[in-house]
């Protein structure tokens, strides 16, 4: 059974023009377990920031066994982006406010989402272990799972795996874990990319309203007022009209697991900007407002300001 599902992953990725991209990334579990993420004051709230190239320049383990995840993904056929060369390619500077930028401090929450946007992944896949000597033997416990990276809801999980009584290096004994169990998770990953290119993937679109507009007053006809028109507009241009309302007031509207085509017509892949700014033009044809392009836009997420001059 297992050779089958690999000989099946192989089979589609031979078949299939686009396969998904993947990133790896160490666990939130593993970093907070070494002292590896940072715990910053943003707006009354306490946010995790990682610091993966100290994870990765601190401690050999996690930068090589996330290696293996990546070259085993890579043998299934799928399109590996490397974190740590991302981060190396980033530039100094970018990489310093990254890594050192202080608490709070939106330039670097803005860096790992310049990392992402460059890396452009489909799927993340989270990895981690810990370890528990025993003498001179170990029992090392390891954890594996993939989120959407435009939702980040889970979409591939592994069993936890333990390994007992081992005199193995911890690399090698990981190594040897993962290969064990990659069929089942990288079936699951194929399955949620095929959900993506079937039925469109999941984006979230906010519109802020700027002067004196109230989505909820102000109205473009008899019928609509400009938070129905938005909210129609959305629908009629998600795959299946999937769209859901979030917040809605007077200066915002969102809308969540907005479905985009995953291909335009000429077969490339859609990004969630691309699809939305299509509402810029429509939505100044139908008010006569401009509509700009607004803050934290990220892989999943995307703003707009209406009623700019």
């Amino acid at each position: 059974m297992v050779l089958l599902c690999a000989v099946g992953i192989k089979s589609f990725a031979q078949e299939q023009a686009t396969m998904p991209t993947l990133i790896v990334f160490p666990d939130e579990n593993w970093m907070e377990m070494h002292g590896y993420n940072r715990h910053v004051n943003v707006d009354g709230e306490t946010k995790v920031i990682p610091d993966y190239p100290k994870a990765f320049r601190m401690t050999r383990e996690i930068a090589t066994t996330c290696k293996a995840v990546q070259k085993t993904l890579n043998d299934m056929g799928f399109q590996v982006e490397d974190l740590q060369a991302l981060m190396n390619g980033m530039g100094s500077e970018r990489a310093r406010e990254l890594a050192n930028a202080a608490d709070g401090d939106e330039a670097e929450k803005g860096a790992m989402d310049e990392l992402l946007q460059q890396a452009n992944p489909d799927i993340i896949v989270n990895f981690g272990y810990s370890v528990k000597q025993m003498g001179p033997r170990k029992s090392i416990t390891c954890d594996l799972a993939a989120v959407d990276a435009y939702t980040y809801q889970p979409v591939a999980t592994c069993p936890t795996i333990i390994i007992e009584s081992t005199t193995e290096p911890v690399e090698l004994a990981l190594k040897k874990a993962i290969m064990g169990h990659k069929d089942d998770f990288c079936q699951q990953l194929i399955d949620h990319f095929m959900d993506l290119r079937n039925n469109g993937r999941m984006i979230t679109v906010i519109f802020r309203a700027t002067g004196g507009i109230d989505f909820l007053r102000d109205e473009i006809d008899d019928e609509d007022n400009y938070a129905d028109f938005l909210y129609n507009w959305v629908r009629k241009h998600a795959v299946h009209r999937a769209a859901k309302k979030g917040r809605q007031t007077k200066k915002m509207c969102e809308f969540k697991n907005v479905r985009i085509p995953f291909f335009n017509d000429d077969g490339d892949p859609i990004e969630a900007y691309d699809w939305a700014k299509k509402a810029r033009g429509a939505f100044k044809r139908e008010t006569g407002r401009k509509m700009a392009v607004g803050q934290g836009n990220t892989l999943g997420r995307v703003e707009f300001l209406v009623g700019v001059d």
